[in-house]
């Protein structure tokens, strides 16, 4: 213990040195402990938000924009922050501002609702916005920031190291926070449960900024003008750029997605009555199958390309919801997210990796920034104009024929809408954009066979067994 806080106050203190070297390799230590603090704050703050607002008995199109809103929210924040940092120069205050209010909103979102009941939900909505706006904010600069701190030929090995951490923290967060508000639930005091996660979040993100504001903040580079596109200028070029359709591709996908997403919280809280603990379980479940797959998943798009991937994680989306259409069973369900989150963690290494080989560098800032904003249009789109629709207005009973189909509410068929959406989206979109490096070729029915008959698992296991077992060869 007395090592870890020497540690701490050493990070924390003033910088000895002005070498740039020092400076940098110091940046990437206090930015594991910066991201593993974000991980807190997300394990006690960003997961239960969905679970609070539905506490505060929250509506369908309130539930929609708490699932969806922030996406958008954050992707026109990064827009902003992008021609903030353009003006003021200097990244670091741009992104001790983002964290400061970031951290400050979680207070307001849990204090403000219980105060004043009769206006909790606006309240929340308003809270949501403002905490991923300053959280949009900062990324243009942090992301910038990073970039300059570790070097091209370290950031494959630092990043990844950086995301396990901050992942194996998300995961051990959230059991944490599930734990704690089963518990006050069970004592009868889910309000004060909520108020001790939203108060952990907050303290976590201000500790953070602790080691945010030693980062060694080197000097900017000016931005040319040539790498300069306005977003009409984006939309503009859909026709003829193949980085627009594959941007309007992984959009409607997330769109038809956001139908149903908001909406599995809701059914898992309040239609099938599951505890919090049970719902902590179920996320953990998607983030675990996400960890354990991903770097399955970006071996096999060094080598066959990214397009192939999209395409066989698209053949599966549309499958995901079905599960929770045709089951109430938690261990079937549990099952569910370890497949959804298998095929996701494929899309997306996909989809980000694609926008990396796609872009040039110097225009990737904003062709990041606009492919964001798109998403979040989309997504939006998706859950707050046709998901809480349905949610609002489908029946939970009706007659097919002869046959009489009660449902336990209208969400399963916001599920089946989302389902034949995201089917129709990929037939539609997938054949518009094509690869941009050169790849091994690979059947997409190759791609499924070896996820299904579980080679990534077999391959993990493997790494394990030739890390930790013991050698048994002796020395002659």
């Amino acid at each position: 213990m007395k090592r870890f806080f020497a540690t701490v106050r050493d990070l924390t203190a003033p910088a000895e040195s002005s070498d740039p070297l020092i400076l940098n390799r110091r940046t990437q230590r206090l930015s594991i402990w910066e991201g593993s603090l974000w991980a807190v704050l997300w394990g006690f703050g960003e997961t239960y938000i969905a679970p609070f607002a539905l506490f505060l008995n929250a509506g369908n199109l309130a539930m929609a924009f708490v699932g969806t809103g922030p996406v958008l929210i954050a992707a026109l924040a990064q827009l902003t922050g992008s021609a903030l940092l353009d003006r003021v120069g200097r990244r670091l205050p741009i992104i001790l501002t983002g964290f400061a209010v970031q951290a400050a909103s979680y207070l307001p979102l849990f204090i403000l609702p219980v105060l004043l009941p009769a206006g909790g939900i606006p309240v929340l909505l308003t809270a949501v916005t403002v905490c991923f706006f300053f959280s949009g904010l900062a990324v243009p600069s942090w992301m910038s920031l990073m970039g300059d701190v570790v070097g091209p030929a370290d950031r494959g090995r630092y990043f990844s190291n950086r995301t396990r951490i901050a992942m194996y923290t998300m995961l051990t967060s959230m059991l944490l926070a599930g734990a704690i508000i089963n518990q006050w639930e069970i004592s009868g005091h889910p309000v004060t449960g909520f108020g001790f996660l939203f108060g952990t979040a907050c303290l976590a993100r201000f500790i953070s900024i602790f080691f945010m504001r030693r980062h060694y903040d080197t000097p900017l580079q000016k931005t040319q003008e040539k790498a300069y596109f306005s977003f009409l200028d984006f939309v503009r070029a859909t026709p003829k750029s193949n980085f627009a359709k594959f941007t309007f591709t992984v959009a409607l996908m997330n769109g038809t997605t956001q139908i149903a997403s908001p909406f599995f919280a809701v059914y898992m809280l309040r239609d099938m009555h599951w505890s919090y603990l049970h719902f902590t379980v179920n996320m953990v479940a998607f983030l675990l199958s996400q960890t354990l797959f991903v770097r399955w998943w970006g071996a096999l798009s060094d080598r066959h390309g990214n397009r192939a991937i999209l395409v066989a994680t698209s053949c599966l989306l549309p499958v995901l919801p079905l599960f929770w259409i045709f089951s109430t069973n938690y261990l079937v369900l549990l099952l569910a997210q370890v497949v959804s989150g298998a095929t996701w963690s494929g899309f997306n290494l996909a989809a980000s990796n694609f926008v990396y080989d796609a872009v040039t560098p110097i225009k990737r800032a904003r062709a990041f920034s606009y492919y964001n904003v798109i998403n979040g249009l989309f997504s939006v789109a998706g859950g707050m104009l046709i998901g809480a629709t349905i949610a609002e207005h489908a029946p939970a009973a009706f007659k097919l024929g002869t046959i009489q189909v009660t449902l336990i509410s209208s969400l399963p068929v916001v599920f089946i809408v989302s389902s034949i959406a995201r089917a129709l989206a990929a037939w539609v979109m997938l054949p518009q954009f094509r690869e941009v490096r050169a790849a091994e070729p690979i059947s997409t029915m190759r791609i499924l066979w070896r996820l299904g008959v579980g080679q990534p698992l077999f391959g993990q296991a493997g790494e394990f067994i030739r890390r930790y077992a013991p050698s048994n060869s002796q020395e002659k």
